[in-house]
């Protein structure tokens, strides 16, 4: 027995879809995997680094702030997420990773600004304790601590810098591919 239009005799609609499905095409483009090798790396080494830097000094740095740590931990997400989108890409896991993205280069502003605080305080501290009534040793020593610790301030604001940019660039190929497609159903009916 059979119920519904087939069986009265009527014509059975005939639908058919148009456009396709979300285009994650579009953030394939930007090698999220090799982008998340980038960032995974960068953020072992801000740890890593940071972990060296957090040593007790008159000087306040970012790793007191644990400013290394959050933004390693930040990178280290957004680089697993971005590896493991170009393996099996959906719109739950790009969706994620460009939430994760906005977040992480929020996080960046904040600690670029953090690091150039830092950079200049310990050019300032730097200066302070350079007087005129220091051995060549104590100069030599004030010269290997504070400009040592303000090179790896440096190198944080450059990794942070660099893995911004990379995040924005992310930002762009994950906005695209979860842009509507223009899917549309198109429904004929068979005379």
């Amino acid at each position: 027995m059979v119920e519904g239009p087939a069986a009265a005799g009527a014509p059975e609609p005939i639908s058919m879809v148009t456009g396709g499905s979300k285009p994650v095409h579009r953030f394939l483009k930007g090698q999220p995997k090799c982008i998340g090798i980038v960032l995974v790396m960068m953020a072992v080494s801000m740890i890593m680094f940071g972990i060296t830097m957090h040593v007790q000094s008159d000087a306040e740095t970012s790793a007191d702030m644990y400013t290394p740590f959050w933004l390693g931990i930040l990178f280290f997400i957004c680089g697993v997420l971005y590896i493991l989108s170009e393996r099996n890409p959906s719109k739950k896991i790009i969706t994620a990773s460009l939430a994760l993205s906005i977040i992480s280069t929020i996080g960046v502003f904040c600690a670029c600004v953090e690091f150039i605080r830092a950079i200049a305080g310990l050019d300032s501290i730097y200066w302070y304790h350079l007087s005129g009534n220091q051995t060549a040793e104590e100069r030599r020593h004030i010269e290997q601590h504070y400009m040592a610790v303000e090179k790896i301030e440096r190198v944080f604001f450059c990794h942070s810098l660099i893995g911004g940019s990379l995040l924005i660039t992310m930002t762009f190929f994950a906005r695209a591919a979860l842009r509507s497609s223009r899917t549309q159903v198109i429904s004929l009916t068979q005379p």
